[in-house]
């Protein structure tokens, strides 16, 4: 039986290659799937019009045929795996449409090769202004939040132990800025990937006369891609993507961390709304933070799919094949959406991330955690060196604790022994100086300096973030526009050639 694509082949694909290579992809084909290839077409159709390179009367009919298909739906066109892929499938359907004779014109200039490349980048150009949009949604969430808490003092933690008073509001500001940078990775992708490969052809270009700026144009891209064999053979803008997203989801999965271990009974530091959890099916009392679990196994499977895009990719010719284009890469678009899912659940435990205040400023005055400021008052108020202060303050915590004490019975006269003992001196030191300096509250608000903890530079911080937020949305806006734009000149040459 004849192949349903080229007479070059003489048999029919078999069955195996055609379930194993062909159809997975093809299952994909949905209204989006379909809204672009549409575009694509008459974009090409047009173009191709206008240079004199097809009929007019075969340039209408095409996009009188493309018309109807986007009507009818991607249920009207037949996804049999014999077809190869989707692009072959759309051809046959504009075939049965406006007749085989008139559709044939429709690949003068062109290859499936940057037919493929094209679609791709819109499809990832269509990605990546999406995650922008709900990537700026979980920083306003994070950004509130933070605002909303920038008093509620918490000890701040280094390898999981106490290390300074810190604001629930300033490890958020922090977790906001990191959010910043990820946006900046995902947006950068945008910037790299506003080129055109179609009119690439294979990989050489074509022969005929085409108008590539018209096309990019048509289709919304800053400008043709060139060469056409880079254009048509790499997929770098999607591995990128995929990095981009994995960083952030590593972000996230930190974060989750922190806040899962918070939420534990034995920290009993941070809850949620039980909207916000799951239970057990046998154990009545429990109560299990799920969403923060699934950002920690997301960050696995984005990494997984990053390794193995890359490394599929790394053994293919630097050309068209299955691995470099197609097959290598397929894992990312499902972690794209996953991405862009999670993001709102992340800005749900944002929005509902309830810390117990009381608990936590209790933590911060009896663990020790302004050990470094009593080091400071000592180097400021005694002219001694931060190194001695260090061992002084360091000797007093241990006395302490070695007779079963907490911050509270770290005093003067303890101090003073420990003074003595380490640098054959003591202080003159009233106790309620001494019980100010390892005040947490007291400690939070002396840090004064640029990406410190007091209230008011976390408040001019956050103020800063959020006008940079302002003007991300804005700039994304922008770029959803011009393609509105592009689609809208697209329609109405359309509109003309059909008239």
């Amino acid at each position: 039986m004849k192949n349903s694509v080229s007479s070059r082949l003489t048999e029919r694909t078999a069955a195996e290659v055609a379930r194993t290579i062909y159809e997975p992809p093809m299952q994909g084909f949905d209204a989006p799937a379909l809204e672009r290839m549409c575009a694509l077409n008459e974009a090409h159709a047009a173009m191709l019009a206008a240079r004199g390179l097809i009929p007019a009367d075969c340039a209408r009919d095409i996009l009188r045929g493309i018309a109807q298909i986007r009507a009818e739906g991607p249920a009207a066109i037949d996804l049999d795996p014999q077809f190869e892929d989707s692009y072959f499938a759309f051809e046959n359907r504009l075939g049965q449409v406006a007749g085989k004779a008139v559709a044939g014109w429709l690949h003068v200039g062109r290859s499936r090769n940057d037919i493929g490349s094209t679609l791709d980048r819109m499809a990832a150009r269509e990605t990546c202004l999406a995650l922008l949009a709900a990537m700026e949604e979980a920083r306003r969430a994070c950004l509130a939040a933070a605002g909303r808490h920038v008093l509620t003092v918490m000890p701040g933690y280094t390898h999981l132990q106490p290390a300074q008073p810190i604001t629930f509001g300033y490890y958020l500001a922090n977790v906001a800025r990191g959010m910043e940078r990820e946006h900046e990775r995902l947006a950068a992708v945008l910037d790299r990937l506003d080129a055109c490969p179609l009119g690439s052809a294979a990989l050489a270009g074509t022969s005929f006369a085409i108008d590539r700026d018209e096309t990019a144009d048509l289709l919304g891209f800053a400008a043709p891609a060139a060469p056409g064999l880079d254009a048509v053979a790499s997929r770098d803008f999607v591995t990128e993507l995929l990095w981009a997203v994995t960083s952030a989801q590593v972000l996230f999965s930190r974060v989750a961390q922190d806040l899962y271990v918070f939420t534990t009974w034995e920290f009993g530091a941070l809850t949620f709304p039980d909207r916000v959890a799951g239970t057990s099916s046998i154990m009545p009392q429990k109560k299990n933070m799920l969403p923060l679990e699934y950002f920690r196994a997301e960050a696995g499977r984005s990494i997984g799919a990053l390794a193995g895009a890359l490394a599929a990719v790394k053994g293919s010719n630097y050309s068209i094949g299955l691995d470099s284009v197609r097959e290598g890469v397929a894992d990312a678009w499902p972690a794209f959406a996953r991405f862009e899912a999670s993001l709102s659940l992340l800005r749900l435990i944002f929005e509902t991330a309830t810390p117990d205040a009381e608990k936590l400023l209790a933590r911060c005055k009896a663990n020790f955690s302004t050990a470094t400021d009593l080091a400071d008052g000592l180097v400021r108020d005694f002219g001694i060196s931060f190194r001695d202060a260090h061992h002084v303050v360091g000797r007093a915590v241990q006395m302490v604790l070695a007779a079963g004490g907490g911050a509270e019975e770290l005093t003067v006269a303890v101090l003073n022994e420990a003074a003595e003992a380490e640098i054959g001196r003591s202080f003159d030191l009233p106790e309620e100086r001494l019980r100010r300096w390892m005040d947490p509250v007291e400690a939070v608000r002396a840090r004064t300096v640029p990406g410190g903890t007091a209230p008011e530079v976390v408040s001019a911080l956050l103020a800063g973030m959020e006008a940079r937020l302002a003007a991300d949305a804005e700039l994304r806006a922008r770029r959803s526009a011009a393609l509105e734009a592009a689609s809208e000149r697209l329609a109405s040459r359309v509109a003309q050639l059909t008239a």
